[in-house]
């Protein structure tokens, strides 16, 4: 154990409290273990350190023991990573502003590995959930990483789809890293933890905060490649991640959507900012790495196709293989399928209950049915 990373640990848990003149003080003071212990006479000899500021510093030392706070934090399970360990992500290091260190449970994304970050609505649509899904399992299999925020919506059902895949994805939290937020996701977090990773900048215990949320999603960006929107409304969390992204110059890619959907309408002003128009990973491939190897089905051989067409086994009847070709992502209800199918109803509903059974399609809500 150096005897910098036990004062760097205490560091790294008390300035996240105590605002921006900590960065500065650290590069005029030289090292963390100098800022405790100095008097206060001293801390407030530097720019931007008032005495409220110094005061702060000087109780959290009170009782502090360096060594045994630092032994008893490695006890916890989660490594500490300041900005000048050979773990830290070059990708991080080369942005301005990048943590002074970070808080990780299981690993971190390999430098040489290539990665994506996918994003979007928290309340997305059934049309936005199943693409956040295909893209999250097609980029595993094609051996691209998923960075998220592990969100409710796009973010979370990415790295879901990611990890089912057998892919590596890793949350970016904006809270303590023992803290599953939010909540609902907890077993996306015990998954990450084993399959993937969870990074926090955040020390242990600080609660999830309406500001700290977009000050991680730097992070997010700095970790990719490039960053993919899958569904965003026009002012949404989302454009802050990808306006940092941009000042990182990385690469913006958007899933079109109906323009009359609110949902569509961020992914749109992207586009008119110059972000890619995607409609599978393999075109996120095609931006990402120029000279990837495609295949008829996108990535893989061993990519599913279509239902009807990949399984002979089901035995789709005539009638339901014709409800079928009219079902798809956007929910449809039972009296829109009728009309374009010209089935009487009592076929329709007998087709489309052969079809749940096999689990083709599912039903949303009361007499209204999306593909599975």
């Amino acid at each position: 154990m150096t005897e910098d990373i036990i004062f760097d640990y205490w560091w790294a848990c008390l300035r996240n409290s105590c605002f921006r003149p900590m960065t500065t003080l650290l590069e005029n003071a030289g090292s963390s273990r100098r800022i405790f212990e100095m008097n206060k006479s001293d801390l407030i000899k530097f720019e931007g350190i008032n005495s409220k500021t110094a005061d702060i510093i000087i109780k959290s030392r009170d009782g502090y023991k360096p060594e045994k706070e630092y032994e008893k934090f490695q006890k916890s399970g989660i490594r500490f990573i300041p900005h000048y360990s050979g773990d830290y992500p070059k990708r991080l290091k080369n942005i301005k502003g990048h943590p002074f260190a970070l808080f990780v449970k299981g690993k971190l994304p390999q430098d040489s590995v290539p990665s994506a970050a996918l994003i979007g609505a928290r309340n997305c649509s059934q049309y936005g959930r199943s693409v956040a899904a295909d893209f999250g399992r097609d980029l595993a299999k094609a051996g691209v990483s998923v960075i998220s925020g592990m969100a409710y919506g796009i973010d979370g059902i990415s790295q879901m789809s990611c990890l089912d895949a057998k892919g590596k994805s890793y949350g970016v939290l904006g809270c303590g890293i023992d803290i599953c937020y939010p909540p609902g996701n907890r077993i996306l977090y015990e998954r990450l933890e084993r399959e993937g990773g969870l990074i926090s900048e955040y020390p242990p215990k600080t609660p999830p905060k309406s500001n700290l949320f977009p000050v991680r999603n730097r992070i997010i960006s700095a970790l990719s490649d490039i960053v993919v929107v899958i569904e965003a409304r026009s002012k949404s969390g989302t454009g802050i991640t990808v306006d940092m992204a941009l000042d990182q110059g990385k690469d913006i890619a958007i899933v079109p959507g109906r323009i009359t959907d609110p949902l569509s309408e961020g992914c749109i002003n992207f586009w008119k900012q110059g972000a890619f128009p995607v409609a599978s990973a393999d075109d996120i491939l095609d931006i990402l790495i120029p000279d990837h190897i495609k295949t008829d089905d996108p990535l893989s051989p061993e990519k599913e196709k279509s239902p009807v067409s990949d399984r002979p086994d089901i035995g789709l009847s005539k009638t339901e293989a014709i409800i079928y070709s009219h079902i798809d992502l956007d929910p449809k209800n039972i009296e829109e399928i009728c009309i374009e199918s010209s089935l009487e109803i009592s076929e329709l509903i007998e087709a489309l209950m052969g079809l749940l059974m096999k689990g083709l399609i599912k039903e949303l809500g009361k007499d209204t049915y999306v593909k599975n």
